[in-house]
């Protein structure tokens, strides 16, 4: 394939056997005799026969790079492999399910055309999500926000310039989120509603374990929020202790009224461990986080690219 390349759209594999063919066909119909493209297929890790759907689809699509990992290094850092392997002008990133039809992309190009965003990010509610992942996601935005009004925004529909996408496909850590990474480079950004697909193939990337980890780690590496709610704990707590101290001495001492302190004593001490202990597993993980950081250890390797 030769000449200038306006979009690169770069999609992350997982489990996707049965949309993929769908998704590439809609891909192409969108783009066909409007702009000059690009679609990068990164499989990551899945255990179903999507590499096999994705060389077979190679054979007939010149403008197609499929990629395979060789494991499951999870979404953002395929989506991550793909960019590095991109190089239209733009680069669209969508997910293997349909939950958002190409046609959508119209919309992110318009936007950003308007706009001059570096970045262009498609909303839509989720469709057919069960009530424990969406807490959990409603969580997780609910704590993003208290680092900045920009943060737990965003999907993974999303158009980015060049410059941008070069900047994280380079400088990208060992572990990856690709949203935070953005706020790092740009303010730029454009949210923009987007129509969910109601006929999409209904697949969860992510099972509830896999999730609870994900928004962990990402709390635990974008943000400072578990130390200052610890330390506004420990405030608290000091506070009140200082209180109940000063409550039980004026008794003590104006009124000579007898304080029993055995049974308060060890329910201090208890819970005291307890917050300390606490405090200590908050400090090891991100302790945990820049050893894996300084050991450089790879957010994804590859095994075959076609």
């Amino acid at each position: 394939m030769s000449g200038l390349i306006q979009y690169s759209v770069v999609i992350p594999v997982f489990g996707a056997e049965k949309s993929l063919e769908q998704l590439h066909h809609a891909i192409c119909g969108f783009f066909a005799n409007r702009y000059s493209f690009e679609v990068i297929y990164v499989n990551d890790g899945s255990r179903d026969h999507s590499w096999e759907v994705l060389r077979r689809m190679k054979q007939s699509s010149e403008n197609m790079i499929a990629v395979n990992l060789c494991k499951n290094y999870g979404q953002h850092a395929a989506t991550i492999c793909g960019i590095k392997h991109s190089r239209g002008q733009f680069v669209i990133t969508m997910d293997d399910d349909l939950e958002v039809h190409p046609d959508e992309i119209a919309k992110l190009i318009a936007s950003q055309t308007n706009t001059g965003s570096d970045i262009v990010y498609g909303v839509y509610p989720k469709l057919n999500q069960s009530f424990l992942r969406a807490m959990l996601t409603s969580v997780y935005k609910l704590l993003a926000k208290t680092e900045g009004r920009e943060k737990g925004k965003g999907s993974s529909f999303r158009l980015m310039k060049r410059d941008l996408a070069k900047k994280l496909s380079d400088n990208h850590k060992q572990f990856v989120f690709i949203d935070e990474l953005c706020l790092w480079y740009t303010d730029k950004i454009t949210f923009l509603p987007c129509e969910p697909n109601k006929a999409f193939i209904n697949k969860q990337r992510y099972g509830l374990s896999s999730l609870f980890s994900l928004t962990s780690t990402v709390v635990l590496f974008s943000s400072t929020f578990p130390l200052k709610l610890v330390t506004r704990i420990g405030i608290a707590l000091s506070a009140t202790n200082l209180i109940i101290g000063c409550h039980y001495l004026f008794k003590k001492l104006f009124y000579k009224i007898p304080v029993s302190g055995y049974t308060s004593l060890i329910v201090s001490i208890l819970f005291s461990t307890g917050l300390i202990i606490f405090c200590i597993g908050i400090i090891a993980q991100y302790l945990s986080q820049i050893l894996r950081s300084v050991n450089n250890a790879p957010s994804y390797s590859e095994s075959e690219v076609i």
